[in-house]
Protein backbone atom coordinates (compact mmCIF):
# COMPACT_ATOMS: atom_id res chain seq x y z
CA UNK A 1 0.00 0.00 0.00
CA UNK A 2 1.54 3.78 -0.88
CA UNK A 3 1.42 5.95 2.26
CA UNK A 4 1.18 9.41 1.71
CA UNK A 5 2.83 11.86 4.05
CA UNK A 6 3.22 15.78 4.00
CA UNK A 7 0.74 18.48 2.06
CA UNK A 8 0.61 15.70 -1.03
CA UNK A 9 -1.87 13.70 1.11
CA UNK A 10 -5.01 16.09 -0.61
CA UNK A 11 -3.72 15.75 -4.14
CA UNK A 12 -2.33 11.95 -4.48
CA UNK A 13 -4.33 9.28 -5.06
CA UNK A 14 -4.51 6.43 -2.02
CA UNK A 15 -4.36 2.95 -2.79
CA UNK A 16 -7.96 1.28 -1.09
CA UNK A 17 -8.45 -2.76 -1.32
CA UNK A 18 -11.96 -3.55 -2.95
CA UNK A 19 -13.18 -5.56 0.23
CA UNK A 20 -17.31 -6.28 -1.23
CA UNK A 21 -18.63 -5.74 -4.59
CA UNK A 22 -22.58 -7.56 -4.24
CA UNK A 23 -24.08 -7.91 -7.45
CA UNK A 24 -27.12 -6.11 -8.99
CA UNK A 25 -30.53 -5.73 -6.75
CA UNK A 26 -32.64 -3.48 -4.64
CA UNK A 27 -30.99 -1.06 -2.19
CA UNK A 28 -28.62 -1.27 -0.83
CA UNK A 29 -27.47 -3.11 -3.90
CA UNK A 30 -24.80 -3.06 -5.66
CA UNK A 31 -22.35 -2.03 -2.80
CA UNK A 32 -18.96 -2.13 -3.48
CA UNK A 33 -16.79 -1.43 -0.55
CA UNK A 34 -13.20 -0.40 0.38
CA UNK A 35 -10.38 -0.05 2.76
CA UNK A 36 -7.18 2.27 2.75
CA UNK A 37 -5.26 0.35 5.51
CA UNK A 38 -2.98 3.18 7.27
CA UNK A 39 -4.07 2.42 11.02
CA UNK A 40 -5.97 4.70 12.64
CA UNK A 41 -5.76 7.06 9.77
CA UNK A 42 -7.26 4.89 8.03
CA UNK A 43 -9.96 5.08 5.39
CA UNK A 44 -13.49 3.33 4.19
CA UNK A 45 -15.02 3.90 1.08
CA UNK A 46 -18.41 3.43 0.43
CA UNK A 47 -20.39 3.29 -3.24
CA UNK A 48 -24.10 2.87 -3.21
CA UNK A 49 -26.56 2.10 -6.04
CA UNK A 50 -25.77 1.31 -9.46
CA UNK A 51 -22.13 1.98 -10.80
CA UNK A 52 -24.02 4.71 -13.12
CA UNK A 53 -25.59 6.76 -11.15
CA UNK A 54 -24.43 5.74 -7.60
CA UNK A 55 -23.66 7.45 -3.79
CA UNK A 56 -20.59 7.26 -1.74
CA UNK A 57 -18.09 9.09 -0.30
CA UNK A 58 -15.29 8.22 2.37
CA UNK A 59 -15.02 8.33 5.83
CA UNK A 60 -12.57 7.88 8.52
CA UNK A 61 -12.31 4.51 10.07
CA UNK A 62 -13.26 5.46 13.98
CA UNK A 63 -16.19 6.60 11.94
CA UNK A 64 -17.02 3.15 11.10
CA UNK A 65 -16.23 1.69 14.46
CA UNK A 66 -18.81 2.03 17.73
CA UNK A 67 -17.76 4.53 20.31
CA UNK A 68 -15.92 1.74 22.45
CA UNK A 69 -13.94 1.33 18.82
CA UNK A 70 -14.41 -2.46 20.05
CA UNK A 71 -16.98 -3.13 16.75
CA UNK A 72 -18.69 -1.81 13.82
CA UNK A 73 -21.18 1.75 14.33
CA UNK A 74 -24.58 0.26 13.92
CA UNK A 75 -24.76 2.96 11.18
CA UNK A 76 -22.84 1.00 8.64
CA UNK A 77 -24.74 -2.36 9.23
CA UNK A 78 -27.36 -2.06 6.28
CA UNK A 79 -23.90 -2.21 3.92
CA UNK A 80 -22.24 -4.79 6.20
CA UNK A 81 -24.95 -7.42 5.95
CA UNK A 82 -25.50 -6.65 2.36
CA UNK A 83 -22.11 -7.74 1.08
CA UNK A 84 -21.45 -10.21 3.53
CA UNK A 85 -18.33 -8.08 5.31
CA UNK A 86 -18.65 -8.68 8.99
CA UNK A 87 -15.65 -10.69 8.77
CA UNK A 88 -14.09 -7.48 8.29
CA UNK A 89 -14.32 -5.87 11.44
CA UNK A 90 -11.59 -7.56 13.72
CA UNK A 91 -9.16 -6.65 11.51
CA UNK A 92 -10.81 -2.97 11.44
CA UNK A 93 -10.73 -2.61 15.35
CA UNK A 94 -6.96 -3.95 15.08
CA UNK A 95 -6.31 -1.71 12.54
CA UNK A 96 -7.40 1.24 14.49
CA UNK A 97 -4.93 0.01 17.54
CA UNK A 98 -2.42 0.55 15.30
CA UNK A 99 -1.57 -3.07 13.84
CA UNK A 100 -0.77 -3.27 10.50
CA UNK A 101 -3.66 -5.87 9.34
CA UNK A 102 -3.38 -5.53 5.90
CA UNK A 103 -2.02 -9.10 5.18
CA UNK A 104 -3.94 -10.92 7.23
CA UNK A 105 -7.10 -8.85 5.51
CA UNK A 106 -6.15 -9.89 2.26
CA UNK A 107 -5.49 -13.41 3.20
CA UNK A 108 -8.82 -13.61 4.82
CA UNK A 109 -10.61 -12.08 1.83
CA UNK A 110 -8.79 -14.98 -0.56
CA UNK A 111 -10.00 -17.71 1.10
CA UNK A 112 -13.35 -16.45 0.81
CA UNK A 113 -13.33 -15.85 -2.93
CA UNK A 114 -10.45 -17.35 -3.93
CA UNK A 115 -9.03 -14.27 -5.11
CA UNK A 116 -7.00 -11.74 -3.97
CA UNK A 117 -8.90 -8.42 -3.77
CA UNK A 118 -8.40 -5.63 -6.43
CA UNK A 119 -6.91 -2.53 -5.81
CA UNK A 120 -7.85 0.74 -6.49
CA UNK A 121 -7.18 4.36 -6.72
CA UNK A 122 -9.08 6.87 -5.01
CA UNK A 123 -8.66 10.82 -4.14
CA UNK A 124 -8.79 11.39 -0.76
CA UNK A 125 -12.61 12.64 0.14
CA UNK A 126 -14.16 14.76 3.02
CA UNK A 127 -10.84 15.10 5.42
CA UNK A 128 -11.89 16.60 9.03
Amino acid sequence: MTKRTGHDQAEQPLEFLVVARTGPGPYPHPVEVALHPDGAASRVSFSIGPHAANAGGQVPLTDVLDDDRTGLDPRFATEFDAADLHWLVPYLVRLHAGEDTTDEIVAAYRERHGKTPRSLLQVRFGER
